[in-house]
């Protein structure tokens, strides 16, 4: 898990000294810019990541045992936790 999470960090860190090279060197590409977009939004991408889904159940549960699931948001304009859990429940 630790190695995971290095390599993830090393390829994260790789694309920004990429990407800030070639700021400084005036070569911006449009593949360059669109790398890390995705036409996905991130609660999609979470719930198909088995390591986020899971966490994403223990955050919902959690937040239903203290009633406060339909007050917070899964990121600034996501869905709310209710709606997250509806769409947990779902894919079981």
């Amino acid at each position: 898990m630790l190695n995971k999470q290095r390599e993830q960090n090393k390829a994260r860190q790789q694309r920004y000294r990429d990407k800030q090279k070639a700021l400084r060197n005036n070569s911006v590409t449009q593949e360059n810019v669109t790398q890390d977009v995705t036409l996905y939004p991130p609660i999609i991408l979470a719930l198909a990541d088995s390591v986020k889904r899971e966490k994403l159940e223990r955050i919902y549960q959690s937040l239903k045992v203290h009633n406060v699931s339909d007050q917070v948001n899964y990121g600034i304009n996501g869905p709310t936790f209710t709606q997250v859990g509806e769409m947990l429940e779902a894919l079981h």
